[in-house]
């Protein structure tokens, strides 16, 4: 409805009503997010993702922090919702965020009418009231029984993911995405995307730079990096699994800085070579992971080495390796790290712990090599695939972390 319905006056006074009500809580960014929302409707002018993003989370936001905004939208219009069921539900004004879109809507609600059944033959209501009724109490027993037999999946308890739920520390996603550099031509001037497979950092770009090779070349890491086609899985796996307990944020790993291994509980999904910084807890892992040549596990047994890498072709039929870790961070946090040297694995590891069958799985292999679930641990996986997607996934190796922070 036309916003003009309701005034500059009632609209700030609604606007307050809301934010200080239990549905929005302490929350000023959701605080925030509904009056741009609203400022923007009133102007007339539908923002986009990117700008919603920059309005909450400044101009120096990642491009894939975009992803996130339809999380905080979703959960605007749960609290808007909430706040008209509950501590607004006399308030004259209904203001809403319909789905596929970020106009607010402004409704006015109808004034309820005195004149009651007075006029009405009582006969010709009975029946239908009471079919009505009938019908609302068999869809209402038909709803709980359903529900009772398929209760939804709760991970609140798991001793892999409690410590992210019960927690206070925020909660951040990282996902492995390619390093991409800008080469420019200093004959024709122009400029061309490069992705080489073995640079996944800055440092190694830097390092790449000074070869002798490159000289007089004008090479410049991009704002930009390239995220895989498993992200929009993990992040809806994720989002799943966190829904509506927790919220968590997002960031690429290029993009990681080291002060984040303090402040938040950490999630990683990616390919091994994109990992980063998380790479260092190698020195503490049973395995070997080298940089250098990122296409391998080495798990040394004795004066033997046994070695893990891909094999086939990843966009047809394939094995690949994943790892899957939960190590204690620095500041009594948690990192959970779901890694794979082909993102087949990365993808399949995420999987084992967001599924309550494979999770299942995966608890009664730890119970009967260990006797028990441990806190911290690592486990390599075998993956077999046909065009990136995992269908079997076989325990390789289970190694309990006895780490402190």
């Amino acid at each position: 409805m036309d916003v003009e319905i309701i005034s500059k006056k009632e609209l700030t006074a609604l606007l307050d009503r809301i934010e200080q009500s239990d549905a929005l809580g302490a929350s000023s960014t959701y605080a925030r997010l509904l009056r741009f929302l609203v400022e923007s409707t009133r102007s007339g002018t539908i923002p986009k993702e990117q700008a919603i993003a920059e309005h909450l989370l400044g101009s120096n936001f990642a491009k894939t922090d975009t992803s996130k905004i339809r999380v905080y939208i979703y959960h605007l219009r749960k609290k808007l919702d909430q706040y008209y069921q509950n501590q607004g539900k006399e308030e004259t004004y209904v203001l809403s965020i319909p789905k596929g879109g970020y106009k607010v809507e402004f409704i006015q609600r109808e004034q309820q009418s005195s004149f009651a059944f007075r006029n009405l033959n009582p006969g010709r209501l009975l029946w239908p009231l009471l079919l009505v009724l009938i019908f609302s109490l068999i869809a209402n027993a038909l709803f709980f029984f359903r529900n009772e037999r398929t209760p939804p999946d709760d991970f609140s308890n798991s001793i892999f993911w409690k410590d992210f739920f019960n927690d206070e520390k925020p909660i951040q996603v990282v996902l492995g995405d390619l390093f991409i550099f800008s080469e420019i031509d200093s004959l024709s001037g122009e400029t061309r995307n490069v992705r080489i497979p073995d640079i996944n950092s800055k440092a190694q770009f830097e390092e790449y730079k000074e070869r002798p090779i490159h000289k007089g070349k004008q090479l410049h890491k991009t704002s930009y990096t390239h995220l895989i086609n498993g992200s929009s899985e993990w992040i809806n796996s994720l989002t799943k699994l966190f829904h509506p307990k927790k919220e968590f944020s997002i960031r690429p790993s290029s993009d990681m800085a080291a002060q984040d291994m303090h402040d938040y509980n950490i999630i990683f999904v990616g390919m091994q070579k994109t990992a980063g910084i998380f790479n260092t807890y190698f020195d503490k892992s049973e395995f070997v992971y080298n940089s250098d040549q990122p296409n391998r596990y080495l798990l040394p047994k004795g004066v033997d080495t046994l070695t893990f890498r891909p094999q086939g072709d990843p966009d047809e039929q394939h094995t690949d390796y994943g790892l899957i870790a939960k190590y204690p961070g620095p500041n009594d946090n948690t990192i959970l790290l779901f890694g794979g040297l082909w993102d087949t694995a990365a993808s399949e590891s995420l999987r084992n712990f967001v599924r309550k069958s494979k999770m299942t799985k995966i608890e009664e292999y730890m119970e009967a090599e260990l006797g028990y679930l441990p806190t911290y641990f690592e486990i390599l996986i075998k993956v077999s695939g046909v065009n990136r997607i995992g269908f079997e996934t076989e325990v390789l190796y289970l190694n309990e972390l006895n780490l402190s922070n």
